[in-house]
């Protein structure tokens, strides 16, 4: 069932799992994806087009952004009807909610963040430019929102088949927790299994010394060993009443980071990861490792930067 899609942004429709599209075939994917996911999950839809609808000076007061006007609003209007008229069909049981935004695609998501389980992108397509990696309003998106953050890449939303595997990062943070809580519930909501992956390397003695080819197997082992089971600890830990059930895999494996976890997610639906960032730009809150992963990854990535993980009701 979806709204008119005839007038502005209303808080008191958007809710569920809000994608965003633009007309883009990176759009198509991430609603594709997104309402998949929604209606899997027991969530409503929400589909928002962002007008990007200039600001204007008012004397003695702030600015304050110019009103859609019918033809913009008719135009946004079809372009939402074209795209969720696909969804209906697929989807005829999924509440469907449009809203047309006046502001710019970024801070419209981030703004509908406030009130969303989850907000889903493209990796490219909103910006109206066809970079080479992921897209601004998406990094943008994942940086600032919320809530967590679905970056869907080209061509996987309609002809993706359900693995049943979601792959989160851990590095012992508390966002690697808040990651880790997120990838158990939607396991627990879709019937998947979760496979918890983190990278480590052993620190390299510093003495010139030759180092024994049995002492440093064996300082591995140990390493790998340690790692496992600080791992299934936190596992344990992060399960909650309804992820008491999920099978949850630990996998440690020696290298990079972001390699290790774009690897591991290769096969899985999604791929979650926490922010790890600091400051008040889009690449300090998401930092280096979250990044690499949101460029290069072949699946839906996740960012999840709440230690808590998504609030539902």
């Amino acid at each position: 069932m979806a709204g008119d899609g005839s007038g502005t942004e209303r808080n008191d429709r958007i809710s569920g799992v809000v994608v965003g599209v633009d007309g883009s075939e990176g759009g198509r994917d991430a609603l594709a994806w997104a309402a998949r996911l929604a209606e899997r999950s027991g969530l409503e839809l929400t589909v928002l087009v962002a007008v990007s609808m200039p600001l204007i000076s008012v004397p003695f007061g702030r600015p304050v952004r110019l009103t859609p006007t019918p033809e913009v609003a008719d135009r946004a209007s079809t372009l939402l009807g074209d795209e969720t008229e696909a969804v209906a069909r697929a989807h005829p049981r999924l509440r469907v909610n449009t809203v047309v935004s006046a502001q710019e695609p970024a801070p419209a998501l981030i703004a509908a963040s406030d009130r969303a389980d989850l907000v889903v992108v493209g990796s490219r397509g909103l910006s109206g430019v066809k970079a080479a990696f992921l897209g601004s309003v998406s990094l943008r998106t994942a940086a600032h929102a919320a809530c967590p953050v679905a970056v869907v890449p080209p061509g996987h939303g309609r002809d993706h088949r359900e693995k049943g595997r979601i792959v989160v990062g851990l590095d012992g943070s508390e966002q690697s927790v808040g990651a880790l809580r997120f990838a158990m519930a939607e396991a627990a909501r879709l019937g998947a299994a979760v496979t918890a992956v983190r990278a480590w390397r052993l620190v390299p003695r510093l003495d010139p010394m030759p180092s024994d080819g049995a002492a440093v197997a064996e300082a591995h082992n140990a390493m790998s060993q340690k790692v496992s089971e600080d791992m299934r600890r936190t596992v344990e830990e992060a399960r909650t009443g309804e992820t008491a059930d999920v099978d949850v895999e630990v996998e440690t494996v020696e290298g990079q980071p972001a390699h290790t976890l774009i690897t591991a997610g290769g096969g899985a639906d999604m791929l979650v990861v926490g922010s790890r960032g600091r400051g008040g730009f889009a690449g300090l809150l998401l930092g280096s490792v979250s990044q690499t992963v949101l460029h290069h990854s072949e699946v839906p990535v996740v960012v999840v930067r709440s230690a808590g993980g998504p609030a539902r009701d």
